[in-house]
């Protein structure tokens, strides 16, 4: 069961992460299009707002399956705008587990400053950049002596058609008590990763589509032997201007380099790994 927990986990800070970076950049183009910000004005122009989510969250296997694994889940976030195009924010959530184990779980909680328009090009071009601190209050992290984390990430935007595109460069940086985990293992030091997502709208509908790759480096100096990724699905509808529905469908795998220079293994869809997660998200 622990084995399942963990991957619950890191598949739920992959859905939420990812979730996260796709509405903020559609809420940065929202507000860019805004009037131009005066220094007179930055006082009045700053505000703040958030999101709370609930979600049920499950693989897809039959609840009788000792590999099954289901749970509530829930996350917030806090948001403060100020000057022309800069954000302090903060974000946590966790889970209550169903089957196994059950109890709640806490996940990372993160702070941090953006800003939504670094520079732009084009008709719709874009960039943006973010930094920012993790609190280990996940157990998992507690387990593994993390003290804290930086990561820094530079979203590129833009728009094909109707389709918004962002391209998010991304390094994390782990401070660890001890660099050896109390299983043995090297704790990573450094996490390398590029997320590639797509986002439509239709009305009251919405769409989107991300991939998530990426690799570390332990304390040793030693980079790992193949490169994690995920991917996910996501549909929702807005039911009010502060309320939507969503479902969205989620897998994660490891591409490792085999000897003789085949292809190695790279699976797009792992039963095992799958998961999928309904929402609902009010903002405010």
């Amino acid at each position: 069961m622990q084995t399942s927990t963990t991957r619950k986990l890191l598949l739920s800070r992959f859905i939420g992460c990812t979730l996260v970076l796709v509405h903020q950049v559609s809420a940065e183009e929202t507000k860019n299009k805004g009037a131009e910000v005066t220094p007179e004005t930055e006082e009045s122009t700053s505000s703040w707002g958030g999101s709370l989510s609930l979600g049920y969250d499950s693989n897809f296997f039959q609840a009788s399956d000792h590999r099954s694994s289901r749970a509530l889940s829930l996350h917030g976030s806090l948001h403060f705008s100020f000057w022309e195009s800069y954000s302090l924010y903060a974000s946590s959530g966790g889970y209550q587990t169903l089957q196994g184990a059950e109890g709640f779980y806490s996940t990372d909680t993160v702070v941090g400053l953006s800003s939504s328009s670094l520079l732009t090009f084009g008709e719709s071009g874009n960039v943006s950049i973010s930094g920012q601190f993790s609190i280990p209050t996940s157990q998992s992290s507690q387990d593994n002596f993390l003290n804290t984390a930086f990561r820094v990430q530079t979203p590129i935007s833009f728009k094909l058609a109707d389709i918004g595109i962002t391209v998010a460069p991304r390094i994390r940086k782990n401070f660890h008590q001890y660099t050896t985990s109390p299983s043995g293992n090297i704790n990573v030091s450094w996490a390398l990763g590029l997320l590639l997502a797509a986002n439509y709208t239709y009305g009251d509908a919405f769409f989107s589509a991300s991939a998530l790759g990426g690799t570390s480096i332990n304390y040793n100096g030693r980079w790992a032997d193949g490169y994690s990724y995920g991917g996910s699905l996501t549909t929702g509808y807005n039911l009010r201007d502060d309320l939507s529905l969503s479902l969205t469908l989620a897998s994660s795998g490891v591409y490792t380099d085999a000897a003789q220079g085949t292809l190695g293994s790279f699976d797009i869809f792992d039963e095992a790994k799958a998961t999928y997660s309904l929402g609902l998200t009010y903002s405010f």
